[in-house]
């Protein structure tokens, strides 16, 4: 499967352990503070945002590669004691608990010695969906059963109590071995009252749920609708609703205003069933949506694709 996507690796093996359902349990939270540079050596720098660095790197205690991901302590102070005035949990505490083969395995987290958070993960040798969907190196089945796989791994978060609250194509990446893998859990939340009230806008604009702009009370539909704008552009090409990745005022009021485009005049070579189920995944009203990720992927995977496209 994916012959095309394995060129785009090119031949060089794997070197992520792969994550089972029966994975060890986490280990305990750490109570000394981690001299960083004498644990771990540096391999390569794989990303630079502006809120944290991520390293691969060497994992001197069992020589084990992995991910090390380094938040600044000054762009992430405010941050930090908003978390702590609304007790959300830490992004280190939550993907500790989240251990599913679809989403990325958490070892460690903990704080340096010079005050920096950090999280040690399983490195992923892999591609993004948002780079596959560019490179149009899978066909329609494929494409199914990478979003099959996608919606297994957002599911186990759900069912561990929490929202994602910035699913994207940047978040799920595609190792050697085809198996999606989902990233990034800096914005997730409890699934609980005191963070589904009114007023948080945060995750990414193009996938946003008009509730959540609209600064409503929330919920896991959230991920859903980010999800379904995901599946409509990994799709079709298109996001679901197209006003210009540049012009943020004019994708609010869009949201807010308009419905989504349709699917099927996205891309008309797609199945009826499909085109279905995604303007369910992103209904602009929640009660009219998709109402749980915990069938999804069996429902992904049961359209009838007919001649690959």
């Amino acid at each position: 499967m994916l012959g095309k996507l394995k060129d785009l690796f090119g031949s060089k093996k794997a070197t992520s352990p792969k994550t089972s359902p029966s994975a060890p349990a986490a280990p305990k939270v750490r109570k000394s503070k981690v001299n960083l540079t004498r644990r771990f050596t540096e391999v390569s720098q794989t990303a630079q945002g502006s809120m944290s660095r991520v390293i691969r790197a060497v994992d001197n205690q069992n020589g084990r590669s992995v991910c090390l991901k380094i938040q600044n302590p000054v762009k992430n102070a405010a941050a930090a004691a908003r978390s702590a005035k609304e007790m959300r949990p830490s992004e280190g505490e939550i993907s500790m608990q989240l251990v599913h083969p679809n989403i990325v395995r958490t070892y460690d987290w903990g704080e340096s010695n010079r005050g920096e958070h950090f999280l040690v993960m399983e490195f992923i040798d892999g591609l993004s969906l948002k780079f596959i969907r560019e490179a149009h190196s899978t066909n329609l089945a494929e494409k199914l059963e990478l979003l099959a796989q996608a919606a297994e791994g957002l599911a186990a978060v759900h069912a561990k109590g929490f929202i994602h609250h910035d699913i994207g194509p940047q978040n799920f990446l595609v190792t050697r071995d085809n198996q999606v893998k989902l990233i990034d859990f800096g914005l997730a939340v409890p699934n609980k009252p005191a963070f589904r009230r009114p007023g948080n806008r945060t995750g990414t604009l193009q996938y946003m749920a008009p509730e959540l702009i609209r600064r409503e009370s929330i919920d896991e539909r959230i991920d859903i609708f980010s999800f379904g704008a995901l599946a409509f552009e990994f799709l079709t090409d298109r996001l679901p609703y197209d006003a210009g990745t540049n012009n943020s005022m004019a994708m609010l009021l869009q949201r807010i205003n308009s419905d989504p485009l349709d699917p099927a005049q996205a891309n008309p070579h797609l199945p009826t069933e499909l085109t279905d189920l995604i303007r369910k995944l992103i209904a602009r009203r929640p009660a009219d949506r998709w109402p749980s990720m915990q069938n999804l992927p069996e429902a992904l995977r049961g359209i009838p694709v007919g001649a690959t496209v």
